[in-house]
């Protein structure tokens, strides 16, 4: 039969690798953060280039 051998994890590199994936979170939700900013600071550019662009036909 096959067996499955699992490493044996320290509290100490548990606790570093929670404390990478709360680092690898924060970057996340900051890239998100600055993407949707970046995006409601262009709505207005927008929104007044569809209304001034000339309406053809």
């Amino acid at each position: 039969m096959n067996t499955i051998e699992f490493p044996v994890v320290t509290a100490n590199e548990i606790r570093a690798i929670e404390a990478r994936a709360h680092e690898l979170r924060a970057q996340a939700m900051a890239a998100f953060l600055r993407s949707l900013g970046r995006g409601i600071a262009s709505l207005p550019g927008k929104l007044s280039a569809m209304i001034s662009r000339p309406h053809h036909a």
